[in-house]
């Protein structure tokens, strides 16, 4: 290869790699748009999305720091190109692996942000990196065993917060338009429920959202007893307050 080649090949890379990288940037900036947007509309994507949010933020700072290197190293190949030293070629050549490197790395990068099933992988990873924190056991059940007892929950859930008044209208129309979260979220700052009991039904609807996303075919026996515990809990306060309302 000439000097020729070699000044055009690696200015053009460094130039290349810049608009590859300002494409990613941009490509990043929608995708993380629309994962907000879906996360606004869609609160049961809350851990899932932070997941992911953490996951392209060590991708895009690894990426950054590749084509950096790739794009300084470039534009030192081209100024020393007109020199003649031992390992000229052989710097050259690990030049050329870390452009190669970087378009790699943003094809990659590319790749995992259209993925299809990004929100499948990332509730699976989810749960099983936290199974220890969220209690789980080796029993297995049917996952529409568990949803059946959440159905359950969240039903009695909702007729607490009428109960006490604690819902809004939604589109004119008189009906709950909280999420299992703001439901919770109600009766804590309400007092109603004790802190322990808040953190367990955070716990179960964390759970619930990731076998939900996570496209689970069996759920965790201990999770579906403790969901009914839950709501037998939950009945237990509806009764308590029916007491002194209707003496």
């Amino acid at each position: 290869m000439s000097n020729d080649h070699v000044y055009w090949t690696f200015s053009a890379a460094a130039q290349s790699i810049s608009a590859f990288a300002a494409l990613l940037l941009a490509g990043y900036a929608l995708v993380h748009s629309m994962m907000e947007s879906a996360r606004d509309r869609d609160e049961t994507l809350e851990d899932v999305h932070a997941a992911l949010r953490r996951q392209y933020h060590s991708n895009l700072s690894r990426l950054a720091w590749v084509t950096g290197a790739a794009i300084a190293l470039s534009l030192v190949a081209t100024f020393v190109n007109h020199w003649e030293f031992t390992c000229k070629w052989g710097l050259l050549a690990v030049v050329a692996s870390v452009d190669l490197l970087a378009v790699v790395l943003g094809l990659v990068f590319v790749f995992s942000m259209v993925n299809p099933r990004k929100y499948e992988k990332a509730a699976d990873a989810i749960l099983k990196a936290e199974r220890e924190s969220l209690g789980l056991g080796e029993e297995s059940a049917p996952t529409a065993e568990f949803f059946e007892a959440f159905r359950r929950l969240e039903i009695e859930l909702r007729e607490y917060l009428k109960s006490r008044d604690l819902y809004e209208p939604s589109r004119g129309a008189p009906r709950m338009s909280f999420s299992f979260r703001q439901m919770v979220e109600a009766l804590a700052l309400n007092k109603l429920i004790p802190s322990e009991f808040r953190a367990e039904l955070m716990a179960v609807n964390k759970y619930r959202n990731l076998v939900f996303h996570g496209h689970e075919d069996e759920a965790d026996r201990g999770m579906v007893g403790r969901t009914r515990t839950a709501h037998a809990r939950l009945c237990q306060l509806l009764d308590w307050d029916s007491i002194f309302s209707n003496p």
